[in-house]
């Protein structure tokens, strides 16, 4: 601008001011305000005042910024978790969003800031009045045409020089100023303005605007020249003049003059068409617009745009002008606050929020085609994470297969299985038997139905059997559980063979009570995710898991089913410890009973993690989407919770059953072996492994251990026999290791 000819920072003007700290390279300027020739009065007074486009765009950015609601993110970090409202700094968020000081509220203190930090070359100063205990009560702009830092060469600003309205001046504790500025190039002590850049397109507009604006006042007659043919004397030429002289006064009068010779006219002035007025203010609104980074739709006319550009306009806004802006003002108000960083929120801006429907909808598909987990996608989306491991499984169209999980690992027959993708062979896990032949483990021509319980294997002569009360145990004692092998170890003893034979007999049988409350499961959830209530809540996104699961229930109609199954295996092992012994015991007695109970407790975890699995299914279904990127009909969510829920319930059936099997029918067990143990009056108990390759290594360790009865085989925890519910389940988990007494 013209205005702007006596900067500190003159190309022209050999200085010692260099790039970096001007007090560097020049020990003069120390202790003496730094200031420069930029008049900010007369920038408002010629720019804000007069021309259009500077004040709608500083007014864009302005009360953008000062709308927005401040927020607090945890570490002092930018990349921290937003604080809670009810963790936030009370005092410092009143200040921000409500009210600054006496005079102005936080709308109005911060549509100031950022006015001033785009209009002044020394950036913004804010003055911060304290409490009696250091914390701020109060912020207060201070004007910047009457504000300088002091240069320091060691602490940058030593001090803040104020000029008072009468005169004197007053140097205020950096401690208590903030100032903010945009980076300056060449100086650290000035701060880039757009006004700066936008100078001669800021005046080119004024000038073409006064040159209209007198033209009209003219009548909108040109300048020129009246040639009369002929001789004139001085008081002709007065009155002429005076007769065609324009004014909004003589606005459509007609003059009449009389010439022998005749009179001619010479134009001396240039329309506004010759002038290329309009082009030549189109080219400096789209100059002054851009070095301030607003785009015109932005202000309010997005004639001659499509919505996608209108739309695009708004996010570079957005993404170019005020993200840089707000940083600046953040990294400024943060020194407000020392635990947590101070910054705008954000997530109620339009055109970022349909970024980030965008962003999400990318990721979405991510995760529909197998790319992501579901946790992975909650996780980018700012959701909390599940805690399943459907979750945190990979899943393959068309039938959803895991194919791989990101907190646990996968085996080869696992991935592969998974990887197939499409339908498995008749025979395979979860699949029916092929045509002609029984399933696996059904009962041959002339056995027992399916469904039926298997039947127990007598145990070895000698050994008496347990009397159970009618109704509470009602499975046959007889035979073999069918397509069960009965295996046989050679484990140094026949008391340690027998007890393997005997726990893997048992988790046969607790693996068909439990497969039937899982079949009684799967048919009960199917048919409610088919019915008409989980359909309309589907489609109405408001289907949660508690409409199709009820733990309770479930949970009781587990220990009804699995009480006398944990019952009978404790009563035929303690019948084994107590051979030699008249002893007996007592189903009914407290320590039992309080056993059992925290046995149940174990087994009743179950339910819990197949709530979580269902919980995912149900997340799922709710985020499919059709092939126009909008959501999809029900009958296709239908269909996919459907295929989800039997997902859930063939993993259940078949890998998790097998694990929950094996390890309740071993802690119940040998939960009857240290009880018998120690009604025969047993002082020693040891641990004995199965001695093969799957021993892990903790248990290994503890091989033929003999300790008092009333130890634990763990220092720490509690491990009283293996398989107790007690223990952590890190030593139970696939644990098959018995209870001995004795040496």
């Amino acid at each position: 601008m013209a205005w702007n000819n006596n900067k500190a920072i003159q190309p022209d003007e050999k200085k010692a001011v260099s790039i970096g700290a001007p007090v560097s390279y020049n020990a003069g300027l120390v202790g003496k305000p730094y200031t420069d020739g930029w008049d900010i009065e007369r920038a408002y007074r010629e720019g804000v005042a007069k021309v259009t486009w500077v004040y709608r765009a500083i007014d864009a950015i302005a009360s953008n910024q000062a709308r927005l609601p401040i927020m607090f993110l945890q570490d002092n970090s930018p990349w921290g978790e937003r604080v809670e409202r009810d963790e936030e700094n009370k005092n410092v968020a009143k200040i921000l969003n409500q009210q600054s000081n006496d005079g102005e509220n936080s709308f109005a203190f911060r549509y100031r800031l950022s006015a001033q930090l785009l209009m002044s070359t020394r950036g913004a100063f804010i003055e911060i009045v304290r409490g009696r205990g250091g914390d701020p009560v109060a912020l207060h702009l201070l004007p910047p045409q009457n504000t300088a830092p002091i240069p320091h060469e060691k602490k940058f600003v030593s001090a803040f020089e104020v000029e008072l309205p009468n005169g004197k001046k007053q140097n205020l504790n950096p401690k208590n100023v903030i100032w903010i500025r945009r980076p300056h190039p060449l100086d650290p002590y000035l701060s880039m303005t757009p006004m700066e850049s936008s100078g001669i397109a800021i005046e080119t507009e004024t000038l073409a605007k006064l040159y209209n604006r007198n033209f009209l006042l003219n009548d909108g007659r040109p300048g020129g020249l009246l040639v009369l043919r002929g001789q004139i004397d001085d008081d002709d030429k007065q009155e002429l003049q005076a007769r065609f002289r324009g004014g909004l006064s003589r606005a459509g009068g007609i003059g009449v003059i009389a010439s022998d010779d005749g009179a001619d006219f010479v134009d001396t002035g240039a329309s506004p068409r010759d002038a290329a007025y309009e082009s030549l203010r189109q080219i400096t609104k789209e100059e002054i617009l851009a070095s301030f980074g607003v785009p015109e739709s932005i202000i309010g006319n997005a004639s001659g745009r499509t919505f996608a550009n209108a739309s695009e306009e708004g996010r570079v806004f957005w993404s170019e002008t005020m993200d840089p802006h707000l940083e600046l003002l953040s990294r400024g108000l943060d020194i407000l606050d020392d635990n947590f960083y101070v910054t705008f929120d954000t997530s109620s801006v339009p055109v970022l929020t349909i970024g980030k429907q965008e962003r999400d909808r990318y990721y979405l598909t991510e995760h529909q085609q197998g790319l992501i987990t579901a946790n992975e996608y909650r996780d980018k989306t700012g959701k909390e994470k599940v805690d399943s491991y459907l979750a945190d499984s990979m899943l393959a169209n068309p039938n959803l297969a895991p194919i791989g999980n990101t907190e646990e690992a996968m085996t080869k027959e696992e991935a592969m299985g998974g990887a197939a993708g499409g339908p498995m062979p008749p025979g395979a896990e979860g699949m029916p038997p092929p045509e002609g032949e029984a399933p696996p483990g059904a009962a041959p021509p002339g056995a027992a139905p399916p469904g039926a319980a298997p039947p127990i294997p007598a145990p070895a002569a000698g050994v008496a059997e347990p009397e159970l009360p009618l109704g509470e145990f009602p499975m046959p004692k007889e035979g073999t559980p069918e397509g069960i092998e009965v295996k046989h170890f050679e484990l140094g003893g026949e008391w340690e063979n027998k007890a393997a034979q005997d726990v893997d007999r048992w988790e046969a049988i607790f693996a068909r009570s439990l497969e039937r409350y899982f079949q009684r499961q799967e048919r009960v959830i199917t048919e409610k995710v088919s019915g008409a209530k989980a359909k309309r809540l589907l489609g109405n996104g408001d289907l949660t898991i508690d409409a199709i699961w009820d733990v309770d229930t479930w949970n009781k109609q587990l220990r009804e089913d699995m009480a006398p199954v944990i019952e009978g295996a404790m009563l035929e092992a303690t019948v084994t410890a107590l051979k030699e012994s008249d002893e007996k015991v007592d189903p009914s007695e407290e320590e039992i009973q309080t056993y059992i109970e925290s046995q149940l407790l174990r087994t009743e975890k179950v339910n819990e993690t197949t709530k979580k699995e269902l919980a995912a299914a149900i997340l799922l279904a709710m985020m499919l989407l059709g092939d126009d990127d909008d959501s999809a009909p029900i009958s296709a969510k239908v269909a996919l919770l459907v295929t989800a829920v039997a997902a859930v319930f063939v993993a259940l059936q078949t890998k998790r059953l097998k694990r929950i099997a094996e390890v309740e029918s071993n802690g119940a067990y040998n939960a009857g072996l240290y009880f018998g143990g120690r009604r025969a009056g047993a002082d020693t108990k040891t641990w004995l492994t199965r001695k093969d390759d799957n021993v892990r290594v903790g248990h290994a360790m503890i091989e033929s251990q003999t300790i008092p009865i009333g130890d634990s085989f763990k220092k720490g925890v509690i491990l009283r026999f293996p398989g107790d519910p007690l223990a952590p389940p890190s030593l139970t988990i696939n644990c098959r290791c018995l209870l001995k007494f004795g040496d």
